[in-house]
């Protein structure tokens, strides 16, 4: 009981008050401080994960300087998803609007080449990300897929966000662009 009281006798002297209020100043703006800062690296944690989600595509365009015209390889409405996880993973599926149709026993018999099944079917490919914010690119670290020359490979890709479309493709997006829109 009597360090009781006198813990409250300092405290009602001249000098502890003086000392208590710039305590209290610190705490403070050691309270705005830790808040300003909490808030900066929410900012940079949302930023580094805006990419982040599953991404259903919309439009997959290339201009083709032959005939000065964008065409669609995979038709008007492709189909297909770009996934990319917060831990670096991604997955990329692309599908003509119009898959092709034949049953596995006709599949023996037809002929076509990598290219002509890549470039009018689909595409494929899987493997890690990393992002560059301050260029606006992603880099895509295919380990697997049906584009061989693209394994083990790095695949640079300029990309935008705008609310909850993705458009990635050439650094310029005069040469191959991609439209994708955040499904999760």
């Amino acid at each position: 009981m009597g360090l009781f009281k006198a813990s409250l006798q300092n405290k009602q002297q001249p000098g502890c008050e003086v000392h208590k209020t710039q305590i209290s100043r610190i705490d403070i703006q050691l309270a705005l401080l830790l808040i300003c800062t909490c808030s900066f690296f929410q900012h940079s944690y949302a930023q580094k994960n805006k990419l982040a989600g599953t991404w259903q595509l919309i439009s997959f365009s290339d201009f083709d300087p032959a005939t000065n015209t964008w065409v669609q390889p995979y038709g008007e409405h492709p189909l297909g998803y770009f996934t990319y996880t917060k831990s670096g993973i991604v997955n990329l599926n692309v599908s003509s609007q119009k898959p092709l149709h034949f049953s596995a026993d006709s599949a023996k018999k037809r002929c076509f080449t990598i290219y002509e099944l890549l470039f009018t079917n689909g595409a494929n490919y899987f493997g890690t990300y990393t992002i560059d914010y301050k260029n606006s690119t992603v880099t895509h670290y295919p380990v697997g897929g049906n584009i061989p020359w693209y394994i083990n490979t790095c695949q640079k890709r300029q990309f935008k966000i705008k609310g909850d479309t993705l458009i990635i493709g050439d650094p310029t997006f005069e040469i191959g662009k991609r439209i994708l829109v955040k499904v999760d």
